[in-house]
């Protein structure tokens, strides 16, 4: 056995606690493929894994420096959690992440509680969260769970404009 310097040592590896956005990328590029081989109940594992993930990224210091990547993640593991469930005849569930995803995107875009980026980053991912939902009523009809979560946004869309000066909140 040959004695290495420090030099060539490998770089440590980031604990289990660690999220990293080339992580959840493989998880959900997993989950895809399985999809796509028809292995429903596989991609659904594999895009639960990549939904832990996320959660831990939008938790964690990574946001700060990544917000649009890290939100992206968190809404693309929703909405693929969502379709997988519709899927499987559990529209419940699939509502359930849809939502979850919309109310996240809320609560991150609240100045009060998080910095200028990733405000701003939520507001911008809010778009496809609130497309979804409406979307799935236009499919589905109105759901009380889904007609909420677009409540919700809307009172804080109407807070915004109310506090804009005038010739900006029209």
């Amino acid at each position: 056995m040959q004695a290495t310097s420090d030099l060539s040592l490998p770089s440590p590896v980031p604990a289990p606690s660690e999220a990293s956005l080339n992580q959840w990328e493989q998880l959900a590029r997993r989950a895809h493929g399985h999809f796509h081989a028809g292995q429903i109940e596989s991609a659904l594992a594999m895009q639960m894994k990549a939904l832990h993930v996320a959660q831990r990224l939008i938790a964690g210091p990574l946001l700060a420096e990544h917000a649009d990547h890290c939100m992206a993640a968190w809404v693309v593991s929703h909405h693929n959690l969502a379709e997988l469930l519709a899927l499987r005849q559990q529209p419940a569930l699939a509502i359930e992440y849809l939502c979850e995803a919309h109310q996240g995107l809320l609560a991150l875009g609240d100045a009060r509680h998080h910095v200028a980026a990733v405000c701003s980053a939520a507001w911008r991912h809010m778009r496809e969260t609130h497309s979804a939902l409406l979307q799935w009523q236009r499919q589905h009809g109105s759901q009380p769970r889904i007609d909420a979560a677009l409540q919700a946004s809307a009172r804080v869309f109407d807070c915004t404009a109310a506090a804009l000066p005038p010739r900006l909140a029209h």
